[in-house]
C-alpha cells in the first residue's frame, strides 16, 4: 500500500497509541462491565471485583439482563459438542432502543466463527493479500488456515447511552476471543456508514460507500461534522497491560490535511490505497473524561481460570469445545464515543442528528501483526449493526363500556422500543405506564400517539385512535301474575326483543337476571315463581355484552289484586276420555277481544295451542265462562294458561293450570295444525324412544321428501316439511317405525 505526502506510516510496536493512555485497565462504564469476562452482575478482572450490579453479554441469573439473544441455544450447544464447525449470529435480547436500567440499548449483536483448526478449516478468511484502507471490492474470501492467533471465535458489538436521552454519551461495547491464547494479538472492528455484505458463494466482499468503498467524513470550515462515515476500531492486545486501541475514521487526504476537527486531533497515520482517500487516526483533546477501558481475562495460575464464555460454550486452543475461555482468550473493549468526538449529539447544531443511525454493519477480522496495513487473516462474516430503528410497533384499542369505564391504548413493540407522546382532542387520559406504551383512558373520544426512537428525536410516526362508548342499555320491565287462590307469585321479567337493538358492537350477547324481594326472595333466571309475600320487588337486568344495567321495581300488595279480580282469568280444568276440558270465567271480559290458550310440556316454554273469540257484547261487568279441549294431551304432565287480549292490545295472563294425565287407550299418532300457526305438525305419543322415517307423498303416490327423525318417551311433535309450491296442497303423510309402515294420514298443507 502506498503512503501520501505528509504521511508517515510507523509500525504500532514502535509507535505506542500513547494519546489513548485514557484507556483504563477494566472498569465499570455506563453500567456495562469491562471485565474480560461475559456474565451481568459479576466483575471479574479490573479495579473492583465479585457481585456488582452491572451489564453485560449474559446473564448469569434469571433475573439478569443479558444483552446478547440466547433463545436456541441448547441448538448450537449439542452442534457444537458434537464437533460441528458452525458459523452462526444471534441479535440483542430486546427490541432496538429499549430503555433498561437507566440506559439506553441501541444495538447488539454476537457473531460465532468458522473455526481454522486441522481438517476443519475456516471457510471466512481473506485468500489474497488484503490491508485495511483497500476498497473492500479488492478483497477476496474464502477457506483458509493460518495462527490460532488469528483465528476468530466469538466477537461481541453493543452500542448504548449512558441514560435514556439521545444525548446522554454514548458509548460502544466490543469483545473478541480467538483459538490462541499466547503471544500478541491483531484484530479490527470495522464499522460502515452504508451496506456492507459478503457473498460466500463468490468470495466477493460489496460496499455501497462511494468513496473508494468507504463512505467519508465531511466537516464544515469550523471543524464540526456535518456527514458521518466508516469507522474502524483497531485493537492490538499483548498479555499483561491494557489493550491498546487506534480509532480512525475514512476521510479525504483534502479533509486530513487542511482540517482541524473541533472535538478531536488528526493524528500522524493516514493509510489508504488511493490518494484520495483513507483511515486517518483520530486522538483526544485534552480532558478529563476516560475514553473507556479494556481488558483481557488473566488468572495468574491459567489452568483455574473460569472465565464464562457462552450458553453454546467456545473453542479453546486445544480445538475442543469448553464451556470457558482459557486464560487471556478474550478480550473486551469499551469507548466513550462522545468523548472521542465522534457523537452526531455532539453536532446538532450543524445538521447532525443525534437521532440519526451511526452506522449499518460491522466487520471483525484479525491482522498479522501490529501494523495497521498487515495482511488481513481470518473475519467474520458483516453483521448488521445500528440500522435506522423503525417504529413498527401495533395499536390495539378499546371500547369504553358499563363494566369497563377506564379502558387502554396498548402499543406493541416489535424491533424498536419507541418513546411516545400522546394528546387527546375530546378524551381524556387519566394515567399511563413508565415509557407510554399504554395509557389507560375514561372517555371517548380521539387520541393521537407520536412515536420517535428515543427521548430527543423527532417523530417519525404517527398515529390517531378513535376510542368508541358502548353504553346501550338493556329493558328491564317487571310483569306480575298471581296463583289459584292466591298461593302464589309468577313473575315475568324483562324484554329480551327490546334488548336485542343493533348497535356498531352488534346484538345483544344475552342477559343476566337478578331479581330481589321481600322474604329473602332472590332469583337469577328470566320468570320466577314464589311464595305470595307482599312487597316491594325489584329485577336489575344486565347485558352481557357492555354489562350496561336496568332496573324495575314494583310493589304489591293484595289490594292490587283484590282491584284487578273483576278482571281476574280464573283456569281450571278436568281430565276425561283421555282429553283435557279447560275452563275459565273471565269476571269481566266487556274489553276481551278474545283467548290464547297456550300449552306447555315444562311449565316454562308456553306455545299457542287454540284460540277464542269473545263473540258476545255482555254488558260492563258482566261475567261470563269459556272453554277449550285438548284433545291430544302428553303422557304426564300437562301446563295450560290463558292470555286475554283486550280490545287495544293489551296482553294479560290467568294462572298457570297444571293437570297430570295417566292416558289410557290414546290416540298415539295424529296431525295438528303446528302451534306456531304455520304448516302441519306429527304428534306422536310413545312408551319409549324409537328412531323413525317421516314420508311424503303427492296425491298421486310420487315421493316427495323423506325425513329421520327421533322420538322420545311421551309427547313428540315433528314439524312437517314445508315448502313452498307444496302449500294448499294435498299430500299423504307415512311415518315408519323400524321400517314398517305405523301411521299414514292424507292432510292439506
Amino acid at each position: 500500500m502506498k503512503h501520501y505526502p505528509g504521511i508517515l506510516l510507523l509500525a504500532l510496536g514502535l509507535f505506542p497509541l500513547s494519546t489513548f493512555a485514557q484507556l483504563t485497565n477494566g472498569g465499570i462504564n455506563a453500567y456495562f462491565g469491562v471485565d474480560g469476562d461475559t456474565r451481568n452482575n459479576y466483575v471479574k478482572y479490573g479495579p473492583s471485583t465479585g457481585l456488582i450490579a452491572s451489564d453485560d453479554w449474559f446473564s448469569s441469573s434469571i433475573s439478569g439482563k443479558n444483552i446478547i439473544d440466547t433463545s436456541n441455544a441448547s441448538i448450537y450447544l449439542s452442534g457444537l459438542q458434537a464437533g460441528a464447525n458452525m458459523g452462526f449470529n444471534k441479535r440483542m435480547s430486546v427490541p432496538l432502543y429499549s430503555k433498561i436500567n437507566g440506559k439506553l440499548w441501541l444495538d447488539a449483536v454476537y457473531g460465532r466463527d468458522y473455526i481454522a483448526s486441522n481438517s476443519l478449516v475456516d471457510s471466512t478468511a481473506f485468500t489474497i493479500a488484503s490491508k485495511n484502507g483497500d476498497n473492500p471490492s479488492n478483497w477476496m474470501g474464502g477457506p483458509k488456515s493460518f495462527p490460532d492467533k488469528d483465528d476468530l471465535v466469538d466477537v461481541f458489538a453493543h452500542m448504548r447511552r449512558d441514560g435514556v436521552n439521545v444525548h446522554d454519551s454514548l458509548w460502544f461495547f466490543t469483545g473478541v476471543s480467538t483459538v490462541g491464547t499466547t503471544g500478541s494479538r491483531y484484530f479490527d472492528i470495522e464499522l460502515y456508514k452504508n451496506n456492507f455484505s459478503y457473498n460466500s458463494s463468490t468470495g466477493v466482499f460489496t460496499s455501497a460507500g462511494l468513496d473508494a468503498g468507504h463512505t467519508q467524513w465531511k466537516f464544515d470550515a469550523s471543524g464540526n461534522i456535518i456527514q458521518t462515515g466508516d469507522m474502524i476500531v483497531a485493537v492490538n492486545f499483548t498479555p499483561g497491560i491494557a489493550p491498546v486501541v487506534d480509532v480512525r475514521i475514512w476521510v479525504s487526504q483534502t479533509t486530513f490535511g487542511t482540517v482541524t476537527p473541533a472535538y478531536f486531533n488528526f493524528g500522524p497515520n493516514f493509510d489508504g490505497a488511493t490518494p484520495a482517500f483513507g483511515y486517518a487516526s483520530i486522538l483526544s483533546k485534552a480532558g478529563a473524561t476516560n475514553f473507556g477501558s479494556g481488558i483481557s481475562n488473566y488468572s495468574l495460575t491459567p489452568a483455574q481460570d473460569t472465565t464464562y464464555s457462552t450458553p453454546w460454550g467456545t473453542e479453546n486452543s486445544s480445538k475442543i469445545w469448553a464451556t470457558q475461555y482459557q486464560s487471556l482468550q478474550f478480550i473486551e473493549v469499551g469507548l466513550n464515543l462522545t468523548r472521542i468526538g465522534v457523537d452526531p449529539a455532539l453536532y446538532t447544531a450543524y445538521g447532525l442528528s443525534a437521532c440519526q443511525s451511526l452506522f449499518s454493519d460491522i466487520f471483525f477480522k484479525s491482522r498479522a501483526s501490529n501494523s495497521f496495513v498487515s495482511d488481513m487473516h481470518d473475519f467474520v462474516t458483516p453483521l448488521q449493526f445500528l440500522r435506522t430503528p423503525v417504529m413498527d410497533y401495533s395499536l390495539r384499542p378499546d371500547t369504553l363500556r358499563c363494566n369497563r369505564p377506564i379502558g387502554t391504548i396498548q402499543i406493541t413493540n416489535n424491533t424498536t422500543i419507541g418513546n411516545y407522546s400522546w394528546q387527546t382532542l375530546s378524551g381524556n387520559i387519566s394515567s399511563s405506564n413508565t415509557d407510554s406504551s399504554q395509557i389507560n383512558i375514561n372517555k371517548p373520544g380521539t387520541y393521537i400517539v407520536s412515536a420517535s426512537a428515543a427521548q430527543g428525536c423527532p417523530a417519525t410516526r404517527k398515529d390517531t385512535v378513535i376510542i368508541p362508548i358502548d353504553t346501550l342499555r338493556p329493558v328491564a320491565s317487571i310483569f306480575a301474575a298471581i296463583g289459584p287462590n292466591y298461593s302464589y307469585l309468577q313473575f315475568y321479567g324483562g324484554d329480551t326483543i327490546a334488548s336485542n337493538r343493533p348497535t356498531p358492537f352488534g346484538g345483544s350477547k344475552g342477559l343476566l337476571w337478578n331479581w330481589s324481594g321481600p322474604a329473602a326472595f332472590s332469583s337469577t333466571i328470566q320468570n320466577p315463581v314464589t311464595d305470595t309475600v307482599w312487597g316491594t320487588y325489584r329485577l336489575i337486568v344486565t347485558e352481557k355484552r357492555n354489562g350496561c344495567k336496568d332496573t324495575a321495581v314494583k310493589t304489591l300488595s293484595y289490594y292490587d289484586f283484590a282491584v284487578l279480580a273483576g278482571r281476574y282469568l280464573r283456569l281450571s280444568g278436568t281430565l276425561a276420555n283421555n282429553s283435557i276440558f279447560l275452563k275459565w270465567q273471565d269476571l269481566d271480559q266487556s274489553n276481551t277481544n278474545f283467548y290464547i290458550i297456550e300449552k306447555s310440556l315444562d311449565g316454562i316454554e308456553f306455545n299457542k295451542i287454540g284460540t277464542v273469540y269473545n263473540s258476545d257484547n255482555p254488558d260492563p261487568g258482566a261475567s261470563k265462562f269459556f272453554s277449550f279441549t285438548d284433545y291430544h294431551p302428553n303422557y304426564g304432565d300437562n301446563f295450560y294458561r290463558i292470555q286475554s287480549i283486550a280490545k287495544d292490545g293489551h296482553a294479560s295472563y290467568s294462572n298457570i293450570f297444571k293437570l297430570t294425565a295417566d292416558l289410557t287407550n290414546q290416540e298415539k299418532f295424529y296431525l295438528i295444525r303446528s302451534y306456531t300457526g304455520n304448516g302441519v305438525a306429527l304428534v306422536a305419543n310413545t312408551d319409549k324412544e324409537y328412531k323413525g322415517t317421516l314420508v311424503l307423498y303427492n296425491i298421486a303416490g310420487q315421493l316427495l321428501q323423506t325425513k329421520n327423525i327421533q322420538l322420545n318417551k311421551g309427547l313428540n311433535k315433528v314439524e312437517l316439511p314445508m315448502k313452498d309450491d307444496l302449500k294448499n296442497s294435498v299430500i299423504i303423510v307415512s311415518l315408519l317405525i323400524n321400517n314398517q309402515p305405523t301411521f299414514t294420514q292424507k292432510t292439506i298443507l
